[in-house]
C-alpha cells in the first residue's frame, strides 16, 4: 500500500551553547556500520567576533528556534564562515541523513557521466539484461535522466513497504523486483518523490563500473573531496544501500560537499545538474515541506526552491536548491548570493518541516549578514 508522509513539528525547550522535504524514503536510523570514522580533514574554524556581529540576526533566530540538538553552518566556495551549535551537537559525529543523500547520489552519479561511464539519455537495458528493450512496454523508455529527476514513472511512495528497505536484500535483486512490479506512470509525465528511481540508478552505476555503489560514492565523492570515513552508503544495509536515503556523514563533511559543489569544483557541468527538470510535468507526489512554502521544483536529486504559490521567473532566477532529510538535515546552496546552508540535525524521523520552516527564515538573514 502507498501513502503520503507527514511531517509533523516537533518542539522542545533547549539549552544554548554558541560556538565562535520533507517526506522521506529512507529507513529508521541506522547504527553506525563500515569502517570507524576518522575526524573531517577539515575542522569547521569557531568564527570570529566580527563575524559573530555581522550574524546576530542569525543567532537570535536560531536561539529563537524551539528545537535541540543541532548546529548551522554557512559558507562560501571558500569554506565554512560561520557555524552555531545547540546543545550538545558535534560537527564530526557520524549522522543518518536520509534524504540529504538524493544530492550525494546524483552527483555520484553525474562524475560517473563525466568520465563517459554513462549517459544521461541512457537506458536501463542497456546494463540490467533483463530490461525490456520492447518499444511497446514503457518500461524500455525510462532513461537515467529520468530516475534522478523522479520522472521515471517508478512512483511508489516514502516509506513503501519495498525491497528498498529491507537490508537483508542485494541492490540488484531489489531492483530486478522493482522492474517485475511495473511502473505506476509513463515515464516523463509525472514526478513522484520516491526511493525506486535513485535505487535503479544506482544498479546501472554498479554495472557500468563492475563496483558496488557504497564503493562507487566513496571513489567518486568522498576521496575526491577528502571526505572523512564517516560519510558513507550504510543503511538499511552494504549490500542495499538506499542510494536516495541511505547516506550518513558529518556536518564538517556535508560543508565540503556544499563548499565544492559552490565552488563548481565536483562535477563539468554542474547547470546540467542544478536544471529544472519538472517545469513541464504533472506533480503526481511531492512532501509537504516542498509544497508548503511554495512551489517547489526539482533537478537531479534536488530541489529548486521558490516561495511563490506558483513557480515563476523569479523563483528561477534565485536559484536556490536543496535536498533536505526525513530527520532534518538540510543543506542548500543560493547561487544567486554565492553561499551555501546547512542546518546539521538528527532528530525523529518525519521531521523535515522543522528544518525547513528554519531554514526558510535563515536564509533572508544570512544574505543580510553577507552583504554587511
Amino acid at each position: 500500500m502507498r501513502f503520503q508522509a507527514i511531517f509533523p513539528t516537533v518542539l522542545a525547550p533547549i539549552a544554548l551553547i554558541a560556538s565562535g522535504c520533507g517526506g522521506d524514503d529512507s529507513p529508521a536510523p541506522p547504527p553506525v556500520q563500515g569502517p570507524t570514522p576518522n575526524p573531517s580533514p577539515t575542522p569547521t574554524p569557531t568564527p570570529t567576533p566580527t563575524t559573530s556581529v555581522r550574524f546576530e540576526p542569525v543567532i537570535g533566530a536560531i536561539e529563537a528556534y524551539q528545537d535541540n540538538d543541532f548546529a548551522v553552518l554557512v559558507g562560501d566556495g571558500s569554506g565554512t564562515i560561520f557555524t552555531y551549535t545547540k546543545g550538545v551537537f558535534q560537527l564530526d559525529q557520524q549522522r543518518a541523513i536520509a534524504s540529504a543523500s538524493k544530492w550525494l547520489t546524483a552527483t555520484t552519479i553525474m562524475r560517473l557521466v563525466d568520465q563517459g561511464l554513462l549517459s544521461l539519455a541512457d537506458n536501463p537495458q542497456t546494463y540490467l539484461t533483463y530490461w525490456t528493450s520492447d518499444a511497446m512496454d514503457d518500461r524500455s523508455r525510462v532513461t537515467l535522466e529520468q530516475l534522478l529527476s523522479f520522472t521515471s514513472g517508478f512512483n511508489a511512495r516514502p516509506g513503501s513497504l519495498g525491497c528498498v528497505n529491507t537490508g537483508a536484500s542485494a541492490l540488484q535483486n531489489c531492483v530486478r523486483s522493482i522492474y517485475d512490479d511495473g511502473l505506476d506512470a509513463v515515464p516523463g509525465d509525472t514526478y513522484s518523490y520516491g526511493p525506486e528511481h535513485m535505487q535503479i540508478a544506482a544498479a546501472m552505476a554498479e554495472v557500468a563500473t563492475g563496483k558496488a555503489y557504497g564503493d562507487i560514492f566513496v571513489e567518486q565523492i568522498s576521496i575526491p573531496l577528502g571526505l572523512s570515513n564517516a560519510s558513507r552508503f550504510v543503511s538499511p544495509s552494504l549490500t542495499n544501500p538506499l542510494a536516495s536515503g541511505g547516506a550518513a556523514s558529518t556536518a564538517e563533511d556535508y560543508a565540503l560537499f556544499l563548499t565544492k559543489l559552490l565552488a563548481d569544483e565536483i562535477v563539468a557541468d554542474r547547470a546540467t545538474l542544478l536544471a529544472d527538470r519538472t517545469n513541464s510535468v504533472a506533480i503526481e507526489f511531492r512532501p509537504q515541506g516542498a509544497s508548503e512554502f511554495g512551489d517547489w521544483h526539482y533537478a537531479l536529486g534536488a530541489f529548486v526552491e521558490c516561495d511563490n504559490p506558483s513557480f515563476d521567473a523569479d523563483c528561477a532566477d534565485d536559484r536556490i536548491y536543496s535536498s533536505p532529510g526525513s530527520f532534518g538535515w538540510t543543506p542548500w546552496i543560493d547561487l544567486e548570493n554565492g553561499y551555501w546552508g546547512l542546518i546539521a540535525r538528527r532528530g525523529e524521523r518525519n521531521t523535515a518541516r522543522v528544518a525547513v520552516e528554519l531554514e526558510q527564515q535563515l536564509q533572508p538573514l544570512i544574505v543580510a549578514a553577507l552583504a554587511n
